[in-house]
Formats: C-alpha cells, structure tokens, sequence
C-alpha cells in the first residue's frame, strides 16, 4: 500500500495524513466541506516527503484506486453517512477506522459508550461484507501522532483487524511510518484502543499511551495472533 484515502481530515485526521505523507505515502484527502479538505492538503503538503497529496472532489473518486481508506470523520452519523454512500466500493479494500465515541454537543465533547461495546465494534456493523477492517490511532493524543514517530527504539502502534489477512496487509502500510505496529487482537478489543482504554491510559516511555516493544510485551503480553480464529469479528459483530 504506497497510497491511501482519508476522509475527513479534521485535526487528528490531518495528522495521520501528515504522517502517511511524510514517509512516502501518496495521500488523498475528501472532506464534505471542499474548503476544509483543500486546507488539510496545505498542511499535510507541508509535511510530504517525495508523496503526493490530492483532494478529491467525490467520495467516490476519493476511494478509487486505494486499498486503504482511512475513515477520520465524527463518529456515529458521520461515519453511518460516509460507508453507505460508498457501500460496495469498499469492498476488497481495507478501512482503517480512527475514531472514538465522541459527541460534539452544545455543552461541549462528551464520551459516548456505544450499544456495540465500542467504536470499532459500531464501524463494524456498518460496513459491507469483504471490506477488511482494522482499529488504529484512537488511542494517540493528536499531537503524538507525527511528534512520537521516529523514536529509537521506535514507540509502539497498537491495533486490531478484523482477520489475520487484513493485519498482513495493512502491516507493511503502518510500519513505514515510524511507529512500530503491535497486533493487539481482533475488532471486538476496539474498546481498549479508544479513550479510557487500556492501551490509551497505560504509560510508557515517551508518556501516555506511547510504549515501547518491551514495554508493551510486559505490560500487555505478546502480539495476537489471528490465524488461529476461523471467523473475523467484524463478521460475527453483523451477525
């Protein structure tokens, strides 16, 4: 994967387009709003190193001729929005789902817990059935995302997929961004990813929710392996 979409590249959505640009990967960005995602584009162009970095004026165009799609919009309605438009265009393509159960409310953000358990286990209803389906980035502060990537050893990036074959290929993608991606279990763990789970409270070298492999393997205990489970999560979580 030397290529991805983003859709709705707000602040942390930005950021983890800065950090796919910034180590190669080509990026293109949609948002509803064609004058927040051409801000995103300067901000990431900024960051890129030998990528390119395009906004599409369609959901449709921006998913087309990617593998991965990284889905950064609100949680809930946005996100509800978003997989039913593009329906079958995400099948055989991998979703990386970034979000936390977050409500953007009057009175100001408020922490949601879905029906579903979390999350990821909400995105996992939604989406088609041959769409791979991995969790990553919820548990970052925003600002870690480019700042932590890099470190000597490397700082760990936790996540789940939905099967062993979605973790190998999204794998490769994740390890050219100077984290080093840790598989920490299949789509129903998603809830530990988010904010106030383990993997985002526990602290490590570089602070909160940033560890190292050693720390991690401690901590948490080696990485998952999915092969030995028949039946992907996100399956079982539609069924």
């Amino acid at each position: 994967m030397t290529s991805l979409a983003l859709i709705g590249p707000g602040r942390h959505g930005t950021a983890i387009a800065q950090l796919f640009a910034g180590h190669g990967v080509n990026v293109t960005l949609h948002h509803h709003r064609s004058e927040k995602a051409e801000a995103a584009a300067r901000t990431v162009r900024g960051s890129a190193r030998g990528a390119d970095v395009v906004v599409a004026p369609s959901l449709a165009s921006a998913v087309e001729g990617h593998d991965l799609v990284i889905l950064s919009t609100l949680w809930d309605v946005a996100q509800r929005a978003v997989i039913a438009e593009l329906g079958d265009a995400l099948v055989g393509k991998v979703l990386l789902d970034v979000s936390n159960p977050l409500d953007v409310t009057s009175a100001g953000i408020v922490l949601r817990r879905p029906k579903e358990g979390s999350a990821g286990q909400f995105v996992a209803r939604l989406l088609p059935d041959g769409t791979g389906h991995v969790k990553a980035f919820s548990n970052l502060p925003t600002a870690a995302i480019t700042a932590d990537a890099g470190h000597v050893p490397p700082a760990v990036l936790p996540f789940a997929a939905d099967s062993a074959a979605t973790a190998d290929r999204v794998r490769p993608c994740l390890e050219r961004t100077g984290w080093q991606p840790w598989l920490v279990g299949d789509i129903s763990i998603s809830r530990e990813l988010e904010i106030g789970g383990a993997y985002n409270a526990a602290s490590g070298r570089w602070g909160r929710s940033r560890l190292d492999a050693d720390q991690i393997l401690r901590r948490f205990g080696p990485e998952a392996d999915l092969s030995v489970t028949s039946t992907s999560t996100s399956t079982s979580d539609k069924a």
